[in-house]
């Protein structure tokens, strides 16, 4: 399979479209919406304290605001003074409608207008750990959500690798790895319906805290059922979408873009249809699972010296 040589080649399937989240920090919300207004045109609205919206922008509606808990406890005077005293270490997140591939590579150019302005991302300092979320719409049958499901739990590991996660990142629990039991199941033996996949997942975790989240997508497909099988997160809100966590934001660094995790996703589809690589994945990590001292690490090595020989890498 042909590599595109666009950054941002479209998903997958027909007018499939992908909401974006990037934390940051550097700036306030409304230095963000000021600076989108700027590239993107609009019309800035404050919604609540720490929250700016960005409207009739080229790319719709930008949600704009201080990412964290904290912030629902309401518009106190104490509260806000605290959440003003922790910038710099709580993001800013510009959360996105969802997008068409055209429109991400116009958020990139807003990017690195961000970057200019004196924006900060993941590897900053030692306690930020900032990430960059895909929301890939849901597409086609049942059977390829399981595919996608299979495929990056085969690859989750390289793609830790591939591009360095921060430490940070790696150490708080936001997008802890896939249980290696999820993935000796989802191997050895793929369910055969959507509701067989949330069962199985529901098995292993119960966490959004992963770095492909997969309880908002599982909610949406099975709404009836969900709360009987995710009792500890029966307070997730469904959507026809995937939840990629992983990839850090590094918006400070020169040379990086958001075509890196659009990137770590594509990897992802583009193996749901090479079943020769699948296959040879498959066999490996089952060798690789029978030795009992060989780490995720050199399981890493050897997903991507396979995939440097097949058509997903």
């Amino acid at each position: 399979m042909t590599r595109s040589q666009d950054p941002f080649p479209p998903l997958p399937g027909t007018g499939r479209a992908c909401g974006i989240e990037i934390e940051l920090a550097g700036l306030t919300e409304m230095q963000v919406a000021q600076i989108a207004r700027d590239r993107l045109g609009g019309r800035i609205e404050r919604e609540a304290p720490h929250v700016v919206a960005l409207h009739g922008s080229t790319l719709g509606k930008l949600r704009i605001e201080l990412d964290t808990a904290l912030r629902k406890l309401g518009g106190g005077r104490l509260v806000q003074q605290g959440l003003d005293a922790l910038r710099g270490v709580i993001p800013v997140e510009i959360v996105t409608e969802p997008l068409d591939a055209a429109s991400v590579a116009t958020l990139d150019a807003l990017r690195e207008d961000l970057r200019a302005a004196g924006a900060l991302g993941s590897r900053h300092g030692v306690l930020l750990g900032f990430g960059v979320h895909l929301n890939p719409a849901r597409a086609g049958a049942d059977a390829r959500v399981i595919r996608i499901a299979r495929a990056y739990a085969l690859l989750e590991d390289w793609l830790r690798t591939r591009r360095h996660i921060d430490v940070t990142r790696r150490i708080l629990p936001f997008v802890d790895p896939w249980p290696s039991a999820l993935v000796d199941d989802l191997v050895d033996a793929p369910p055969d319906t959507i509701e067989g996949l949330a069962r199985l997942y529901a098995r292993h975790t119960q966490s959004r805290n992963h770095g492909l989240d997969l309880l908002p997508l599982l909610h949406d497909a099975v709404p009836d059922a969900y709360a009987a099988i995710f009792p500890k997160a029966a307070d997730i809100g469904g959507r026809p979408a995937y939840h990629f966590r992983l990839p850090d934001c590094r918006i400070d660094e020169a040379g990086w873009s958001l075509s890196e995790p659009w990137d770590d996703w594509l990897a992802v589809e583009r193996l749901v249809d090479d079943p020769a690589t699948t296959a040879a994945l498959s066999k490996a990590w089952r060798a690789h699972r029978a030795v009992t001292l060989e780490s995720r690490g050199e399981w890493a090595r050897r997903a991507g010296a396979l995939l440097s020989d097949g058509a997903a890498a």
